[in-house]
């Protein structure tokens, strides 16, 4: 998996077995590998990629992605990549590269990719697909919320077992995009994100500036729906510049705190509205945005009635969560089995995800 943050790969080695439905796994390895400097400044600002710069990234992304998994020595049966998320523009198109045949011929192994343009020609968003994931790692006896903070933040309400309420989720706006821009802004690209919240804990709120924030249009579109650089990337972030400029240290530092609580205060709104439907008492965080201290205590306070904690079953955690998830997606493509969910999609129909690339012996 390689995320919206564009920070590097994270992968996650699952052997399943038992029931076809609903099997048995277990956690064999997971990793990070961070992204090379020249994937790091493509990937944050893709938006702005011409056709043959992409091209070019496909085959040296999928030539990186080749090398680093043969270099792990580890023993498989298939690969399911996401691909670096290029542009995403539903109901039309998503694009994410890091071309497969690479992995495919040196590994000598079927390669699971192109998960999301399967929901999309049924009308879907093609994401958040984690969802899926979700409820076959939360199902139980109560009803319960699982929260990724990426690049993008997305949130998931999964009922308890026989309820008549759907699967619900949606993204709910930025996670750690605006503030990893503003920390590489603050230090001259010293630091690429706020490690543990530290410099947001230095600043204080701007409220001005959080309610001009809290007007985008996203918030109040209503789900299914799905967000990435279009809305919340490198141009969105130069417009907030133009009109809120941190001109000191001091006003570095509350801008990124503001920012911080925008994540915090548009996951907690969406949280409120599924409180209206479900009674969860729990929220299983993942992504990085769980190790930024500040962000965590922010939306402690923005949910009172819930008790926020980091993703830990059996082997799973904040940090793999998601390339997990790309397993059991690639799982569910190899038996047959549909990956999305259209009440969280609004596609038309369930379907299996992905395109089965098979290697040339």
């Amino acid at each position: 998996m390689t995320g919206s943050s564009a920070d590097g790969l994270d992968l996650c080695l699952v052997h399943f077995s038992g029931d076809r439905d609903d099997p048995d796994y277990e956690v064999l390895y997971s990793g990070e590998i961070p992204y090379p400097k020249i994937f790091q400044r493509a990937f944050q600002n893709p938006l702005v990629l011409d056709e043959g710069q992409i091209n070019d990234l496909d085959q040296a992304l999928g030539i990186w992605l080749a090398d680093q998994v043969t270099n792990l020595n580890l023993q498989f049966d298939c690969i399911g990549s996401h691909g670096q998320t290029i542009k995403h523009n539903p109901p039309d198109f998503s694009l994410q590269i890091g071309n497969p045949i690479f992995m495919a011929e040196r590994l000598k192994v079927p390669v699971i990719y192109n998960f999301r343009n399967a929901d999309i020609k049924q009308g879907g968003q093609g994401a958040p697909l984690i969802p899926i994931v979700d409820q076959f790692l939360f199902k139980g006896p109560e009803d319960v919320l699982a929260l990724n903070i990426g690049g993008i933040s997305n949130l998931t309400v999964i009922p308890k077992q026989n309820s008549d309420l759907p699967v619900l989720a949606w993204d709910t706006g930025p996670g750690n995009s605006l503030i990893d821009k503003a920390v590489q802004l603050y230090t001259t690209n010293k630091l690429s994100f706020d490690c543990e919240g530290s410099i947001a804990a230095q600043g204080k709120l701007n409220s001005i500036l959080l309610k001009h924030l809290l007007k985008h249009e996203f918030y109040s579109t209503q789900p299914p729906r799905s967000a990435g650089q279009e809305q919340f990337g490198l141009d969105y972030f130069n417009q907030i510049l133009k009109e809120f400029y941190p001109g000191t240290d001091q006003k570095f530092k509350d801008f990124i705190r503001t920012l911080t609580v925008l994540t915090a205060k548009t996951i907690a709104t969406s949280a409120n509205d599924l409180l209206k439907l479900y009674s969860p008492h729990f929220l299983f965080v993942g992504g990085g945005g769980y190790y930024n201290s500040t962000l965590m205590r922010i939306l402690m306070n923005e949910l009172p009635r819930l008790q926020i904690e980091g993703v830990n079953i059996s082997g799973i955690n904040p940090k793999n969560k998601e390339a997990f998830g790309f397993a059991y997606l690639a799982y569910r493509h190899l038996n047959n089995l549909p990956g999305n969910i259209p009440s969280v999609t609004g596609a038309r129909e369930e379907v299996v995800l992905g395109t089965r690339l098979r290697p040339i012996f």
